[in-house]
């Protein structure tokens, strides 16, 4: 969903920002996935830009033949829609800024652009988001990825791969599996100097079940790893295999914001739900401890 916005009037700093009349063409209330004729959505946290906020969208029958806005954004502005998020604070109508809601599966995200920006884009902008400065449209991957959201949770891209990675029976290995077993579980361990690094800062114990049997301790990095500068230990955690296996997957995370384990639906009923609410155990040192930018990226593609 975008609106073209502007600080003073005709949207971005007036108390209410038009976004049109519901139709087949702008079908809000589907994005919204509600029948009513108001919503509140609570949008996803932008790292280093702007925290989890909530909007609230009111369709009034009085007005225009029954036009959909975003309400009170004068005194109760979304972070991403504010100078420090880089909202200009004067209003250019060559190039004016454009407010950008995108949902992906059950979570909203909440992004800000200008004309020019969105042109630079290329083809991954929408035709429609280039000629029509309100509106809904469907966005590919590319465009998710250019604002910095991922398309898929980490379960969701964890499917895609194992159905690309059916691995056909061959007797001749046999006679080095164990090798091979042996060679995985030091690789699931982690590089060992990391993994040594954050036993003795989590002092070997799981960071979240507080197990200490050190052969089923793994080292997990929080963001991917994507060679050795992501080898901080604030990028790291200290989990029981299986606990390293779920949080790979976007099962389980940590809320950033009250450092609890969150456990995914997916696993209620299982020994891992009663994980929920507990408190991540952190190391002493402050310099040891997981970065909270970290933290919210792993927790943007948990599968609740």
């Amino acid at each position: 969903m975008n609106g073209q916005a502007a600080p003073h009037g005709h949207g971005g700093g007036a108390m209410h920002i038009a976004l049109g009349v519901q139709t087949e063409n702008f079908p809000v209330q589907d994005f919204l996935t509600t029948a009513n004729t108001e919503a509140t959505i609570r949008t996803e946290p932008w790292p280093q830009h702007h925290r989890a906020a909530n909007l609230t969208f009111s369709g009034n029958p009085d007005r225009r033949g029954g036009e959909w806005r975003i309400t009170d954004q004068y005194t109760h502005r979304h972070p991403a829609w504010t100078r420090d998020a880089g909202f200009p604070a004067a209003y250019d109508r060559a190039n004016p800024p454009y407010v950008l809601i995108f949902r992906v599966q059950d979570k909203y995200h909440v992004r800000l652009s200008t004309q020019a920006g969105l042109l630079a884009l290329g083809p991954d902008t929408p035709r429609r988001l280039r000629s029509d400065p309100k509106g809904i449209s469907d966005v590919s991957a590319g465009l998710l990825t250019q604002f910095g959201i991922s398309a898929n949770t980490l379960l969701d891209s964890f499917a895609q791969q194992q159905a690309q990675a059916i691995e056909a029976f061959d007797p001749a290995n046999i006679e080095d599996a164990r090798e091979r077993v042996f060679a995985a579980i030091l690789r699931r361990q982690g590089q060992q100097a990391f993994r040594r690094r954050l036993l003795r800062a989590y002092r070997n114990r799981c960071a979240i079940t507080g197990t200490q049997t050190s052969w089923v301790l793994e080292a997990a990095h929080i963001t991917p790893y994507r060679g050795a500068q992501t080898n901080a230990l604030s990028n790291g955690l200290i989990l029981r295999a299986d606990i390293h296996t779920l949080f790979d997957l976007g099962l389980i995370s940590i809320d950033p914001n009250t450092l609890t384990v969150t456990v995914s639906s997916l696993l209620a009923g299982t020994e891992y739900a009663q994980l929920e609410g507990n408190r991540l155990a952190r190391p002493a040192r402050r310099s040891a401890r997981p970065s909270n930018a970290a933290l919210q990226e792993h927790f943007n593609t948990f599968r609740r």
